[in-house]
């Protein structure tokens, strides 16, 4: 399956994995593997 994120989603998706890995070292890491793999089940 192809896919591709709008480039302004594609801007807030990394500001968010950034956010969240500023909160915690680990979680924006989490935060995208969970991101991709339900674009995956999909």
């Amino acid at each position: 399956m192809k896919y591709t994120f709008h480039p302004d989603a594609e801007l807030e998706f990394e500001d968010a994995i950034n956010y969240y890995e500023e909160r915690q070292n680990g979680l924006g890491y989490d935060f995208s593997f969970q991101v991709y793999s339900t674009i995956k089940r999909i």
